[in-house]
């Protein structure tokens, strides 16, 4: 294990690499510089987190105050830089803090999870709805996790009905999981195990959010304006709407899977883990040109979009574009009550409007990079005019 000056030292060099400005690299240094001579008054020649965390502690730092908050983060991307060779990017802002009594309770499931060998973005999803349940819980005074009840539970639940129907199913399902991993890891009451035997979804009850090919152009017409990285949301939102690519795909998307000859994309997709192959149009093709060159910070990064603010790195993992694509939206003026607004709409336009055109399910499978050809045929609820022709003649109707 590295002694602070190893660590500061590859800190330090990520920082000029990643375009920090002098001003920051130094603010950080301050604090780092007071790590070291903790750990050497304290004896510790090879510290970790957890001595971070007591440096923190025996500094006053454990507050909400601006330079409480700076002063863990600085501490803590030392460590992030060993263990990634990058800071970790800071949260989202809408992230629930988990209550401080069932820190050690969170805690074991996070591990949990780690060890089982999820993706990322899977672990993410499942501590994000545990910290919500975990909330809901200290709101009530629940005392622990063992002293949970079925009541409690319940109530939660109810907490729930505003949801849409497939995001409430969403809940339960993992509600049901970790209710079963706290009976058998904090030995809550088994009653909970068997709560939801039975959890009724049906993801074919809502219609996929779809925009015409009008109001997309005049999305599109809108792409790069009221921003600070207008050629990185145009490059964004003519992926989405004309090859329909997921966010984290875009977000993924490396200079070596762009094949410049040839006008294709071929990449691995985030999602399913297959390869994906896609042409690439003029139109993206120049946009991604003139990102490249003249918005794109030049870092040696693999990866195509990077943040225009330090650290020049790829989105954050919970960046799914949706500012960007709902702010084009409504520039444009497009009627968007009751219809999503996020970029997986866009996505969804891709496919109807292919289907509209004729276009052979398996074809638009392989555009969509759908595993299932089942996925494909939801569409197919949204193309009304070819549905109309099979409509059924209602005797005595007027």
């Amino acid at each position: 294990m590295s002694d602070v000056s190893e660590l500061t030292a590859q800190a330090a060099a990520f920082m000029v690499q990643a375009g920090y400005s002098p001003g920051s690299r130094a603010s950080y240094q301050r604090v780092w510089n007071q790590f070291g001579e903790y750990c050497a008054e304290s004896g510790i020649r090879h510290p970790d987190r957890e001595a971070a965390a007591r440096f923190c502690v025996a500094a006053g730092a454990d507050g909400v105050e601006q330079w409480q908050v700076f002063c863990r983060r600085a501490v803590g991307c030392l460590f992030d830089v060993a263990e990634t060779g990058r800071f970790a990017l800071r949260a989202g802002r809408g992230k629930i803090p988990v209550p401080e009594v069932f820190t050690a309770e969170f805690e074991v499931y996070a591990a949990q999870l780690a060890g089982c060998g999820l993706a990322e973005a899977t672990i993410r999803g499942k501590t994000g709805m545990l910290r919500r349940f975990l909330a809901f819980l200290a709101d009530l005074g629940v005392p622990e996790v063992a002293a949970l009840s079925v009541l409690d539970v319940s109530a939660y639940v109810r907490s729930l009905a505003p949801m849409a129907a497939f995001s409430r199913a969403g809940q339960l399902y993992f509600l049901r999981e970790y209710l079963r991993f706290a009976v058998r890891q904090h030995g809550a009451d088994p009653a909970l195990g068997s709560m939801f035997p039975v959890i009724v979804t049906d993801k074919d009850a809502v219609l996929p959010s779809v925009y015409r090919r009008g109001e997309v152009a005049g999305a599109l017409a809108e792409a790069g304006s009221a921003s600070e990285s207008p050629l990185r949301d145009r490059v964004v939102m003519l992926l989405a709407s004309l090859l329909g690519m997921r966010s984290g795909d875009i977000k993924g998307l490396r200079f070596d899977q762009i094949d410049w000859a040839n006008r294709r994309l071929s990449l691995i997709q985030h999602k399913s883990g297959q390869r994906l192959d896609l042409p690439l149009p003029e139109e993206c093709a120049l946009a991604i040109i003139d990102y490249w060159k003249n918005e794109r910070r030049q870092v040696e990064d693999p990866h195509l979009l990077v943040r225009q603010r330090a650290p020049h790195q790829p989105p954050t993992a919970g960046n799914h574009f949706h500012q960007v694509v709902a702010g084009c939206f409504d520039r444009a003026g497009v009627e968007t009550a009751g219809r999503h607004r996020g970029l997986h709409s866009l996505r969804h336009s891709v496919a109807v409007g292919m289907l509209e055109a004729g276009t052979p399910y398996p074809v638009i499978g392989a555009v969509l990079g759908h595993a299932n050809a089942n996925t494909t045929r939801r569409y197919l609820r949204v193309n009304v005019a070819d549905l109309r022709p099979l409509a059924l003649e209602v005797p005595n109707g007027r």
